[in-house]
Formats: C-alpha cells, sequence, structure tokens
C-alpha cells in the first residue's frame, strides 16, 4: 500500500505560485495511477478558510478518492484523501493531548499488501516530552500500524520514544524542514515492511521554499 504525505503550510489563493504550483504537483502525482498512485494522501497545516474549499474541490477533480476533511484550530486543519474502491476506513482518533488538532487513523483490510492501521497526524511542535508522549499513545497497540505527517521530532532522535516501532526515512538523509532536519518520516511497528519512494531526484521541486516541508512517499506491507 503506498502513502503520500506533506505539511502544505497554509496553502491557499493567496500564496505564492511556488507554493500553490508544488501542493498541486504533489496531488496530481500522487492521484494518477501513471505516476506514485497513492492509496492514502494526508495534507496537514491547512487554513482553517481553506479546508472546504480543499474538500469539495479535490472530490470534484479525484472523483476515484474519497475526500475527509478534520478542522483544527486557526491553521492546523487535515485532508485525508483514500482510493474509494479500496477497503480503508478513515476516522477521528479525538485530539491529541495538549493540542486541537486530531489523531487520524485509517484502518486498511488488504489493501495491496497491507492489513492494519495508519495513524496520521501534525504532531507538537518541538523535541518536547510531549511530543514523545503522543507518539507513544498513538502507537501502544499491538498488531500493525504506520504513523507518518509531520511527526515534529527529529529523526536521529527516534531512540528517545518509548515505542517498539522503527524509524524510517524518506529523503537519502536529507533535511525535510527548511530549518534544518528530518522532522517527516515514518515509524512502523516491527512486522511492518516499509520502503521509501526515492524523490530525491526532485529536490528542486520540493526546495522548501514554498511549504518549508518536503513531502514523503512509501510503500508499506505487512
Amino acid at each position: 500500500m503506498r502513502i503520500g504525505s506533506f505539511n502544505i503550510e497554509k496553502n491557499g489563493k493567496s500564496s505564492t505560485l511556488d507554493k500553490q504550483s508544488q501542493v498541486e504537483f504533489f496531488i496530481s502525482k500522487c492521484c494518477s495511477s501513471n505516476d506514485w498512485n497513492a492509496d492514502i494522501i494526508f495534507l496537514c497545516e491547512i487554513h482553517s478558510a481553506q479546508t472546504d474549499n480543499y474538500s469539495s474541490y479535490l472530490a470534484s477533480v479525484y472523483p476515484h478518492y474519497t475526500v475527509y476533511p478534520f478542522t483544527g484550530g486557526y491553521s492546523n486543519g487535515y485532508i485525508v484523501m483514500v482510493k474509494s474502491f479500496e477497503r480503508l476506513q478513515v476516522c477521528s482518533q479525538g485530539s491529541l493531548h495538549g493540542l486541537n488538532r486530531d489523531l487520524i487513523a485509517v484502518e486498511a483490510a488488504g489493501v495491496n499488501g497491507y492489513t492494519g492501521y495508519v495513524f496520521l497526524a501534525h504532531f507538537k511542535s518541538g523535541q518536547t516530552g510531549l511530543t514523545k508522549s503522543q507518539l507513544k499513545s498513538c502507537t501502544a497497540l499491538g498488531g500493525n500500524w504506520v504513523a507518518t505527517g509531520d511527526l515534529n521530532m527529529e529523526y536521529q532522535n527516534v531512540g528517545q520514544l518509548d515505542t517498539a516501532g522503527l524509524a524510517y526515512e524518506c529523503w537519502g538523509g536529507r533535511q525535510t524542514q527548511n530549518k534544518g532536519g528530518i522532522l517527516d518520516w515514518v515509524l512502523a511497528s516491527v512486522d511492518v515492511q516499509v520502503s521509501a519512494v526515492d524523490l530525491t531526484h526532485l529536490d528542486t521541486v520540493f526546495d522548501m521554499s514554498g511549504p518549508d516541508h518536503r513531502p514523503i512517499l512509501f510503500d508499506v506491507r505487512s
């Protein structure tokens, strides 16, 4: 099963053309069966005034995907897109502790080699105990699970987490946020196989000059 995730940093009609084009390029590639062909697409840090616009627009342009909007304060809404013909159920797990935005769970039942959960969120900013607690709580169950999004924790600090998950990065060691560091990566239970889709040839497209993050794309199998 293939998953794409991108912190789009409040992209909207008032954004620069560079920012808009990066977001549109990512979504169109994810939703094309001839290109990246993602089963799940997660967009975070959506401005509250744009959530409905995103939802209606994406649903009209990509009818083979079901679009789920989730509000989250002033600028931390989510959009989750899943292939309508696959066995994928999307629901909120309630607000992340200490934040006004949710943890989203997608349950997959035999979707392109994966059965289990995918947890999606924009976690607490900073290398704090709250960030670690949020990651621990969303991955505390048994079975197959994957957590991704803007994890807001430096990839190299994964050893500080009190969880049995394994960490995977997707940009060949390159930073994913323009202030430095790898904050967008994947945490998965030990029985889940994770393979990054190499996007490093697009480093001049996703150069963090529009959205201040790079997107990630990866495959999971159980």
